[in-house]
């Protein structure tokens, strides 16, 4: 059975971060989900955003982000912040 919850997929990094959370919770019933959430990476305030993905890279984001046990959202993070710090300043490009 333990093969079946930590399946890859979709929904395989929220299905094993809630296995996680009861399984922690079910040993430790004092304990509260602040223990057993992940650890906050940035102190700015977040803003949620959507973007349209084809649907082979929002296949290939989860998956990736599931295989490094981390969130998607972690992923396109530091994807973005690596692509924008690459730049060139737009004075640079522009004709």
């Amino acid at each position: 059975m333990g093969d079946v919850l930590y399946q890859r997929g979709r929904r395989g990094a929220r299905w094993r971060a809630f296995v996680r959370a009861v399984s922690t919770t079910l040993s430790h019933p004092l304990g509260t989900v602040a223990d057993v959430a992940r650890p906050r990476t940035f102190e700015e305030p977040r803003v949620p955003t959507a973007v349209r993905l084809p649907e082979s890279l929002h296949d290939r984001l989860h998956r990736e982000a599931s295989a490094r046990d981390v969130s998607a959202n972690l992923l396109v993070t530091k994807a973005l912040e690596a692509y924008l710090e690459k730049l060139p300043p737009v004075e640079e490009v522009a004709p």
